[in-house]
């Protein structure tokens, strides 16, 4: 006698069949050491949509590339908590162009993740993407990775930076974390640039001598305060300080050649774009038509800031930056370079106009 219950019995089978095969696609890696934030993952692991995920919690960033290395070939969707520093981990591991990646913040600063339109809220970012995800209505932006180089080291990521500045970030690393931390170091840093006798922070901020060479093109300068590379646009949360419009196989660069001094007085220009305009053309009142319909000509030329396709720096200084973790460079040469697409899913918080930009891009 057959059972009358087996024909609805057989859609349900079906459907734990479908809900498996999602969590096969998609993968959630977690560092609840980012930042410290454990009340949030516990939100993300306790709500319904976790069902459909396979879940790798790590004790530490050191563990990244094991979880990676965990991750099934089938994975489609790589759900990512964690700060900048985690996801710079991941890059650096994984085939780019077979995953897809949602940066669920997390971590201490999450600039990328933001960028993309995540809230501050990793559960509620969780939720928008496994829903999306399920539901075929996630959408996707491609963007090119950098590549960085430097002896037989590879890394990937979003932003590059070098100079006195990543001096001062390593010294925040090495010192006691968060704002009070964050305080305390900027205003060493700024007595180091600014007291008339040396401090302890005096040295670490002294000018990079590097030969900055862009698309073959050596820069005219020796002594630099920073330079950057990145793909984004954004560096630091409301630091936008790039003037071209990226095409899809360059990446945004500014290399800055003037004092500490006067570097830390034109932040507040740089920071939004503003590049400071050449004092000798304040003296050439004929020009003055042509520099307000072109400003860019008049530019400072010690404020480089374009787009190019290869950095080339060779210098003594030691440390680099790529997505806020500290590097140490070989025989004092790094490289920068155009990397492969990734895929990375979009937030509920990015704009209509926003969005059609990003996936143009």
């Amino acid at each position: 006698m057959s059972d009358p219950n087996l024909p609805e019995s057989r859609p349900a089978r079906g459907r734990r069949k479908r809900s498996q095969k999602k969590e096969a696609e998609i993968v959630l890696i977690c560092n609840p050491r980012a930042g410290g934030r454990w009340k949030e993952l516990a939100g993300i692991l306790d709500s319904e949509e976790a069902q459909y995920v396979r879940r790798i919690v790590t004790d530490a960033v050191e563990d990244i590339a094991e979880a990676i290395g965990e991750t099934s070939q089938d994975a489609k969707l790589l759900c990512i908590y964690g700060g900048d520093g985690t996801i710079q981990r991941v890059l650096d591991r994984i085939q780019p162009a077979e995953m897809h990646l949602a940066m669920l913040g997390g971590g201490t600063m999450n600039v990328t993740s933001r960028w993309c339109g995540f809230s501050t809220n990793p559960t509620d970012n969780f939720l928008h993407v496994v829903r999306g995800y399920r539901s075929g209505e996630l959408l996707f932006k491609e963007i090119p990775l950098l590549e960085v180089r430097t002896g037989q080291e590879l890394h990937r990521g979003f932003t590059f930076g070098m100079g006195p500045i990543i001096h001062l970030l390593d010294a925040y690393e090495r010192g006691r974390k968060g704002k009070l931390g964050a305080l305390s170091t900027a205003a060493r840093g700024l007595a180091g640039v600014w007291a008339p006798w040396r401090t302890a922070y005096s040295e670490l901020l002294e000018l990079m001598r590097a030969e900055v060479v862009l698309d073959g093109e050596r820069i005219p300068h020796d002594k630099f305060s920073a330079v950057f590379a990145n793909v984004t646009g954004q560096i630091n949360l409301g630091v936008q300080p790039f003037i071209d419009a990226r095409s899809r196989d360059r990446f945004l660069c500014a290399a800055i050649a003037v004092s500490a001094r006067e570097f830390t007085l034109a932040m507040p220009m740089l920071m939004r774009g503003w590049m400071p305009p050449d004092k000798s053309t304040l003296f050439q009142p004929h020009r003055l038509l042509e520099r307000f319909k072109n400003p860019a000509l008049f530019t400072d030329p010690r404020y480089v800031n374009k787009t190019g396709a290869r950095l080339d720096i060779k210098t003594t200084d030691q440390l680099y930056t790529v997505d806020g973790e500290i590097m140490e460079a070989h025989d004092g040469a790094v490289s920068v370079d155009v990397g492969p697409q990734v895929r990375l899913a979009v937030g509920p918080q990015t704009k209509l106009a926003q969005l059609k930009t990003l996936l143009t891009k």
